[in-house]
């Protein structure tokens, strides 16, 4: 009778038993011309394990009997796990894969080709943004790199938060200056500057729209949104030397609704939320002010294309705004 007992507890955990170790596995996706490049990397005994299976424009990469956890590095693609041993790769429309693996490290290693090239889009985001359309932004522009000088920001790798940010403002200011010259940078380089500096920048050229850009520790892109926490009386308002937000509440909101009707498209709802936040740096400015923090590394490649993405979709998001405002 205990045998018997026994060997039936035995038969139960056995599932339990097989998974009893978590296996980590690095993961890394580049994008060529025409393909993705997608890389398992790991123990030479759970990588020849692998297996892959196309599911319409989805990969399922199977490592059976191992229950494994995954660590993104510069990917180009978006993944989940189905299960503990399964993953599942979405790299867009392709038409075919050559699966293949290496050794020292051991890797498994999926090229995905595409079914067309769709010009410099990142497969991160939707093929369905609309061209940048020159169409005049007639506001002060104030973009604010964050960071700079000694705060790094975060970083991953090789990459700092304060020159991706800052390539992003750069490629962004180009685009609004093309048509006319109606944008300015708190930091044209790699320098610091203190809050108050940033503040001061801003409101001493009469801006009419402040953007900080960040790159946070989430998936999505998260905009910040200023509070007013003690609004001065309107008997003292005509004496004093900053604002803020006072009298830009409505811009603020009307600015934020641009941004996101330009970022749905592109990246998707899921992809978008908004945070009020007080006690920051865009309570004190006297334009429409937000923060927008982007994916972090883990989630993001910041590469010339995706950067250039990002800053095509800030300005779309501009264009709205204008063109909300005709009239007022």
């Amino acid at each position: 009778m205990k045998k018997t007992v026994f060997l039936s507890l035995l038969v139960l955990m056995l599932p339990l038993l097989s998974h009893a170790e978590t296996v980590s596995l690095k993961l890394r996706a580049s994008k060529n011309p025409g393909s993705i490049r997608i890389v398992f990397e790991g123990p030479e005994s759970v990588i020849n394990k692998g297996a892959v299976t196309r599911k319409e424009n989805d990969l399922l990469v199977v490592f059976a009997g191992v229950d494994i956890s995954i660590k993104a590095e510069s990917t180009a693609v978006i993944y989940s796990m189905l299960n503990r041993e399964t993953v599942v790769i979405s790299p867009g429309e392709f038409s075919g894969m050559k699966v293949f693996t290496l050794k020292e490290p051991a890797r498994l290693v999926i090229d995905v080709y595409l079914k067309e090239e769709k010009g410099d889009a990142h497969p991160f985001l939707s093929q369905k943004t609309d061209k940048v359309t020159n169409t005049s932004v007639t506001g002060k522009v104030i973009i604010d790199p964050g960071h700079g000088g000694y705060q790094d920001g975060i970083t991953r790798d090789s990459n700092k938060e304060k020159n991706s940010v800052l390539d992003i403002a750069q490629k962004l200011g180009a685009m609004i200056n093309s048509v006319a010259s109606r944008s300015v940078l708190t930091r044209g380089s790699d320098r610091y500057m203190s809050i108050g500096e940033r503040v001061n920048f801003a409101n001493s050229r009469a801006a009419d729209i402040f953007i900080s850009l960040h790159i946070g520790n989430h998936r999505e892109i998260v905009i910040f949104t200023p509070v007013i926490t003690d609004a001065p009386p309107d008997l003292v308002k005509p004496y004093l030397l900053n604002r803020g937000q006072a009298d830009y509440e409505k811009k603020t909101l009307t600015l934020l609704k641009a941004l996101s009707e330009a970022i749905i498209p592109v990246f998707g709802e899921d992809m978008i939320s908004a945070r009020p936040i007080p006690y920051t740096m865009i309570s004190r400015i006297e334009a429409a002010a937000l923060i927008i923090e982007l994916p972090s590394y883990e989630y993001a490649s910041y590469s010339d294309e995706y950067n250039n993405q990002i800053a095509e979709t800030i300005y779309k998001g501009l264009e709205i705004y204008e063109e909300g405002r005709v009239g007022e």
